[in-house]
């Protein structure tokens, strides 16, 4: 805080306290401001109980219209923890455009962070309209439940779910039988998690359970007209206890509430009861069935069609 203020004094920062109904929000500042480029960098931070808000978009947008108004400014650039989805979902609503990946760039109490760098130029300000936002990296269900993207310590738990689950998962799942030794998983886990775009609009997402894996969800690419399909597995040992129910239902919200899209759809084996109750508990109206759809072990089965409209999901939460 001193730092900011003393940069402040010779006119290479500035720095504003947030308040949100006299009550101390956050801060944001720009720091390394130079004359003679006419360029800056913004940080800021937010206190929990204000993330969702809206809050830190607007000031934000405040902060760089005075950056290219009363500074004349030319090129303001933001930093974020390439992890920190909340921080970069920021300059993202704001249609600030990602201009590059500054790899391992930030060391913090001996953690090594890749930063990604947004930059907002005074001839496109405001930009036109931002692109849509992307899935928040993480989000806590409950005091149980957490979905968190899928890192190198799940290969080990994940080959041994699928092990001791093959026959349960592999009666639904086709992927399974794609899976039939610990070296075809290891070569599959290391592909999806090197050549994922980590700003594609996709997401996998591991269940954890009191800490310990309990399966999966995500969903594919939004397609043109703002639909999804969302698909999950949950281990056999731990069914009957609203996992995935509440795991779908946070997923859902993340869905409709942040990345605004308009439909969702889920598919499930017409045999696979305990697959079908969870868009069945949660009000999905059935859509009806496409016959012999799905080629699992030699057979073909038919798929049940649910799906969720973004104000049919509304009224259900209200």
């Amino acid at each position: 805080m001193a730092s900011d203020l003393r940069r402040g004094d010779d006119g290479q920062g500035h720095w504003w306290l947030i308040e949100v109904d006299n009550k101390l929000a956050g801060t944001i500042a720009f720091h390394h401001i130079s004359e003679r480029d006419r360029s800056a960098f913004v940080g800021y931070w937010l206190d929990e109980a204000f993330v969702g808000c809206g809050i830190m978009s607007t000031s934000l947008k405040t902060a760089i219209d005075w950056g290219f108004g009363d500074r004349d400014l030319l090129r303001i650039e933001i930093q974020c923890a390439l992890h920190n989805r909340q921080s970069c979902a920021v300059p993202e609503r704001l249609g600030i455009k990602r201009e590059s990946i500054r790899r391992q760039s930030q060391v913090r109490e001996s953690s090594i962070y890749d930063m990604a760098s947004y930059v907002a130029f005074a001839d496109d300000w405001p930009p036109e309209e931002p692109d849509p936002p992307l899935p928040l990296r993480t989000i806590e269900v409950d005091e149980e439940i957490a979905l968190r993207p899928t890192g190198d310590s799940d290969l080990a738990p994940m080959w041994n779910a699928i092990e001791e689950g093959r026959n349960y998962l592999g009666e639904f799942l086709p992927w399974i039988a794609g899976y039939d030794t610990e070296d075809n998983y290891r070569t599959g886990f290391n592909k999806r998690r090197f050549e994922k775009d980590p700003f594609a609009r996709s997401c996998e997402y591991t269940i954890e359970y009191e800490g310990e894996l309990a399966g999966g969800v995500g969903f594919g690419l939004p397609n043109r007209d703002n639909g999804v399909e969302v698909g999950y597995w949950l281990k056999e040992d731990v069914q009957g206890r609203g996992i995935m129910t509440r795991s779908v239902t946070a997923v859902l919200d993340m869905i409709f509430d942040h990345m605004k899209l308009h439909r969702v759809t889920i598919r499930a084996a017409t045999p696979n009861k305990p697959s079908r109750g969870v868009p069945e508990r949660l009000g999905f109206t059935h859509e009806g069935t496409s016959r012999e759809a799905a080629f699992v072990q030699s057979r073909y089965m038919d798929l049940e069609i649910y799906s969720m409209l973004e104000h049919e999901w509304r009224e259900r939460r209200s």
